[in-house]
């Protein structure tokens, strides 16, 4: 039977739900990064943020131009400004777009910066934040078949700068590689206007289909973060990162997570609370019984690499957020991950249980 009721989805509204997951796995996407960076430096976390904007240039750019109803009769210049600014506003970034000229189309991402919320951005140097733009925006003029269609980056919040912000120019002849991303810092920039901005068509992109893809765009940083550690260092030392970033997640997140829930039980139960709402935010579809007194049993279908194309030992990896909950919550109680459906078995199984010593 079940232990207590899991989060009734219609308890909260969509969007509460959607947010809640899609911060937490900010948070992760941020934790990631910053660990890379603390581990590594600052020649690897560039790499990786030119490498992780360049998987999803390559995966989501035009297939997004479509789902977004970009027509791609616009100028380029157009096209490219429009996908970013509707995208990431679906992702939940503020952001804002100005039409110089239909080849010349400004766009600004807007505090605070979704990539590293918090105190984590005062962190990442001006170099790696310029390769999110040098990974993507500088390929989409030839993904449009627009040869001419560069990004010029105007302001970066690591140099001072109120917002990161850039436009696409379509010049007059074809560019060179270099030619295709310039830094060029501005003293002023034109008005937004909100009246003039471009907006998604609402009977396509309803309410509910907005919140799910904000949601879902935290996630795939997630995962593809992931991956792209995993193309760069392998799969042990991946998953020691991801352990490591995970570990300092819940530490930094799991009294605001305990509070979105109002848990106060500090007991066996009350993580099997927190973890069982966490999952049903993230949509995996949890069962927790209380298999004896105080010993609680929590299946659930992870949506984190759903597919199952990454190794276990990276889903392993991923058990360290749930592990340091455990300490968190108290020293006496324990979580075990003892079934792994990507090692075969129908489901993730976690066992929490109170234990009668201190377990540290």
């Amino acid at each position: 039977m079940t232990a207590f009721p899991t989060l009734d989805p219609n308890a909260w509204p969509l969007r509460r739900r959607c947010d809640t997951i899609a911060r937490l796995w900010a948070i992760q996407y941020a934790a990631l990064q910053l660990t890379l960076l603390r581990e590594q430096g600052e020649e690897p976390l560039t790499d990786f943020k030119y490498r992780i904007l360049h998987m999803h240039h390559k995966a989501h750019f035009l297939d997004g131009v479509r789902k977004l109803g970009l027509s791609r009769d616009l100028p380029p210049a157009v096209v490219a400004a429009r996908y970013h600014y509707l995208s990431n506003q679906v992702g939940g970034l503020g952001m804002e777009y100005v039409e110089e000229s239909p080849r010349k189309v400004w766009i600004r991402y807007l505090a605070p910066q979704w990539g590293f919320p918090g105190a984590g951005l005062f962190a990442v140097p001006s170099r790696a934040a310029r390769a999110v733009f040098a990974g993507w925006h500088a390929h989409n003029g030839l993904s449009l078949g627009a040869p001419r269609l560069g990004f010029v980056l105007t302001k970066i919040y690591q140099d001072g700068e109120p917002y990161d912000e850039g436009y696409f120019q379509e010049y007059d002849h074809d560019l060179a590689p270099d030619e295709r991303i310039q830094y060029r810092p501005v003293t002023t920039s034109p008005d937004f206007d909100p009246a003039r901005a471009p907006r998604l068509d609402p009977t396509e992109w309803p309410d509910e289909r907005r919140h799910r893809a904000s949601r879902n765009f935290a996630r795939g940083y997630v995962e593809d973060g992931i991956r792209t550690c995993l193309e760069m260092f392998g799969v042990h030392a991946t998953a020691a990162l991801v352990g490591q970033a995970l570990r300092g997640c819940a530490i930094q997140f799991y009294h605001e997570l305990r509070d979105t829930f109002g848990i106060t039980d500090t007991r066996a139960c009350g993580l099997a609370q927190l973890l069982t709402h966490t999952a049903e935010l993230a949509g995996e579809e949890p069962a927790c019984e209380e298999a004896a007194p105080g010993r609680f049993v929590l299946t659930r279908a992870p949506r984190m690499f759903a597919a199952g194309d990454v190794a276990s030992e990276v889903h392993r990896a991923l058990f360290a957020f749930p592990a340091m909950c455990a300490r968190l919550h108290g020293a006496r109680v324990r979580v075990a991950l003892t079934a792994l459906r990507a090692e075969g078995a129908p489901h993730d199984v976690w066992v929490i249980e109170d234990v009668r010593d201190r377990l540290f």
